[in-house]
């Protein structure tokens, strides 16, 4: 039987933000808590605690990666949080011009120093990443992207390519700083948004190549958690398949894909419901 492309349902797209009056709560001001180690320790501490979640999630926004290869990002108190300010490529071959990743420069640092000191607090962090379409929108015009993507194949192949080593350069100096834990999306690559003509290209062309990658890179105990978007497109595209785990007893999902060695990449729920209790049997991604 072919496998099929379809689309998960996102269930969790109302994003409310952050406000002045709750960062004010916690002894803290927009928009410094995006962007200083301390504070990200603060309120990653304050948000696990409010929604009983047994790992701390960083970072709070969507502009981390675009930054660091020069975005132009705004900084205010709106509960948007940080977002792009403007085109900073007028043309999609101008990404192949950007520096590559320096996560040892800027805010990606003062992230990874937050990620530090929540592992050493004897904290679970879950890093969230952010796929190539989010990158590039944060970076210039995404329709032109698209164009890209039919009128240049051969340039997007190379697009991907970068991004993909960008992101694998991020990835890695995340594991140096105690995070095991990843969580991979991309809201403005879905299935839904590209559609399936376009969705199959980019897993043939970034996504298929950058779970590989990650899969020989990255240590046995991290585990990727990708967004369910992302996961159904890849089995959609016969690039991975699930596997079925058996559990003895009951336990959160979160606890039982750590609690077992052969799983690498999951991607069966949002990652809002991991805390979730799991009973009898947990899905997870191998790739082919």
């Amino acid at each position: 039987m072919m496998a099929k492309l379809v689309d998960f349902k996102c269930q969790y797209a109302d994003y409310r933000g952050i406000t002045p009056e709750y960062a004010a709560s916690l002894g803290m001001k927009l928009p410094d808590l995006y962007l200083h180690a301390e504070d990200m320790v603060k309120l990653a501490l304050q948000i696990k605690q409010e929604r009983k979640s047994s790992f701390c999630k960083l970072p709070f926004d969507t502009c981390v990666e675009a930054e660091n290869l020069g975005g132009m990002i705004k900084y205010d108190e709106s509960p948007l949080g940080p977002r792009k300010s403007v085109d900073c490529l007028k043309e999609t071959e101008e990404f192949l011009t950007l520096p590559g990743m320096d996560p040892s420069n800027g805010r990606m640092a003062e992230l990874l120093k937050a990620c530090r000191i929540l592992t050493e607090q004897g904290e679970t962090v879950a890093l969230e990443i952010r796929g190539i379409f989010d990158m590039l929108n944060s970076l210039m015009d995404i329709q032109k992207v698209f164009m890209t993507c039919v009128a240049k194949p051969d340039l997007m192949k190379q697009v991907c390519e970068k991004a993909k080593t960008d992101l694998i350069t991020y990835f890695l100096a995340a594991e140096k700083a105690g995070c095991h834990l990843f969580f991979y999306s991309d809201s403005s690559g879905g299935v839904n948004i590209i559609g399936p003509r376009f969705a199959k290209k980019i897993v043939d062309w970034f996504t298929y190549p950058l779970i590989k990658e990650l899969e020989r890179v990255l240590s046995k105990e991290s585990i990727v958690h990708m967004c369910p978007k992302i996961a159904f497109m890849l089995t959609g595209c016969s690039k991975a398949k699930w596997k079925e785990e058996t559990i003895e007893g009951e336990t959160d999902y979160l606890s039982a894909y750590q609690n077992n060695p052969t799983v690498r990449f999951t991607g069966q729920k949002c990652n809002r419901e991991l805390n979730v209790a799991a009973k009898r049997k947990i899905f997870h991604l191998t790739v082919k």
